[in-house]
This record gives structure tokens, sequence and C-alpha cells, in this order.
């Protein structure tokens, strides 16, 4: 079974499309959208299990320079 959940991106000013390609290159980003607001960028994840979003958003979020803050909201059903 897989996990899914929701981050929510905050971007340095000017740099949400440089970002936006860079998680494109994330295989487990199932889903991306730049839209309006608080945050920049919203994906969908999934990974197999609750500890591998942890893993995801340290080894390969947190290594995107232009990345101010995340918001992470697990999917429960």
């Amino acid at each position: 079974m897989s996990i899914r959940a929701y981050v929510l991106i905050n971007t340095q000013i000017g740099q949400t499309q440089r970002v936006a390609e860079e998680l494109k290159k994330i295989s487990e980003v199932k889903k991306l959208d730049i839209i309006m607001g608080p945050y920049d960028i919203i994906v969908e994840i999934e990974v197999s299990n609750y500890d591998e979003i942890s893993k995801l958003l340290l080894e390969k979020f947190q290594n995107i320079p232009a990345i101010n803050h995340t918001m992470t909201c697990p999917v429960v059903s």
C-alpha cells in the first residue's frame, strides 16, 4: 500500500518556475501545480511508508536551495 501526501512549498521570489522544474525530476512527485497564496507550489507525493516522506523531504526537497519553507499534509483517507 502506498502513502500519499501533499507538500505546500514556499519559494524564493522569482524562483518558483526553477523549483518546479527541479521537483518534476523527483520520481515520487506525482502531480505538481504552481498556485497563488501563501505558498507557491503544491505537489502530491507517493511513497511506500511514512518514514519515506521524511527521507524524501530531507534528502531531495531540502537540497533545492530556492525552497524557503514546506508544509507536509499526509492523506489519511
